[in-house]
């Protein structure tokens, strides 16, 4: 077994684009372990059987597995509902908990309507990986090769599971940071959550002036920038549900700086706008040598 995933089995719930990489990142890590998956789509658990990912054909499961890691892979607001059922289908007390969601505060409130066994042992994590395309079919066993996972402790974690989500993190090539829930929560409505709002709402704005037309005469540019437009709507619904706060507050941050741009046009102010485009593009070339280093 490799040295840093210490579980016996495995269980990925939700098998799209991240849990699917998931199981096929462990095939490639040659853990010896059992791994098992579960997910609304019965194609995608059939297929990953069918490719040696999965043991299980169905959704039927061993109710006795020890070692047992359980990662969520299912959108924001169906957590609970997921949480449930495993904990219907799970009899082993030696259980720990995952996930790879992309908003922290509302998963670690559920968690607090839960059993309190289930909330000491759950560690919240987010791979920063992902792509616009979804399902078992977009998975990749590379997807998490030199990404960055955050660790989200709460009070409850012990060293120890927070040491053994690392380790598995760090097996499928990832490297870990950590941030409060809450940190999280704010920084990715920012930095993820706010990239998808402006894609989503340019390519409204493109599709209601200009229709089939829009990629008719624009460059590569265009089609790259929104490309995340065409991200799942089911997943997205959710994360602007579950973080709402966070990005309305980035929403209007960003209006501020639109509302400063639309002044210095309307005001043919071209040093203004010289000076604007300057402190971005320093601004932007800076912040991106530094994660370079």
């Amino acid at each position: 077994m490799n040295t840093l995933i210490e579980f016996k089995n495995i269980l990925v719930v939700g098998v799209g684009l991240i849990g699917g990489s998931i199981i096929r990142s462990l095939k490639d890590t040659n853990f010896s372990g059992k791994v098992y998956g579960i997910d609304n789509n019965k194609e995608a658990i059939t297929l990953a059987h069918s490719h040696g990912f999965i043991e299980n054909k169905t959704e039927n499961i061993p109710s006795d597995l020890d070692g047992l890691l359980v990662i969520f892979s299912v959108p924001v607001l169906s957590i609970e509902d997921a949480i449930n059922k495993i904990e219907g289908i799970i009899e082993s007390e030696d259980v720990l908990y995952t996930d790879t969601l992309s908003v922290k505060s509302s998963i670690l409130s559920a968690l607090r309507n839960l059993d309190q066994n289930i909330l000491n042992r759950f560690v919240l994590s987010h791979p920063i990986a992902g792509s616009e395309k979804s399902g078992f079919e977009a998975s990749a066993s590379d997807l998490f090769k030199n990404r960055l996972t955050i660790i989200c402790p709460h009070e409850g974690n012990s060293k120890a599971d927070l040491n053994k989500i690392e380790g598995f993190w760090n097996s499928l090539g990832s490297y870990t940071k950590k941030l409060s829930a809450n940190d999280h929560d704010e920084l990715f409505a920012k930095t993820s959550h706010m990239p998808h709002v402006i894609s989503y709402a340019l390519m409204d704005s493109l599709f209601q002036d200009l229709n089939e037309k829009t990629f008719l005469y624009s460059g590569g540019s265009l089609e790259s920038y929104t490309r995340i437009a065409s991200s799942d709507p089911q997943m997205w619904k959710d994360i602007m549900v579950a973080n709402d706060k966070s990005i309305l507050s980035s929403i209007a941050s960003f209006k501020d700086s639109l509302d400063k741009l639309s002044k210095l046009i309307e005001e043919n102010n071209s040093d203004g706008l010289i000076d604007f485009f300057s402190f971005v593009k320093q601004a932007r070339d800076k912040s991106i040598s530094i994660e370079d280093n």
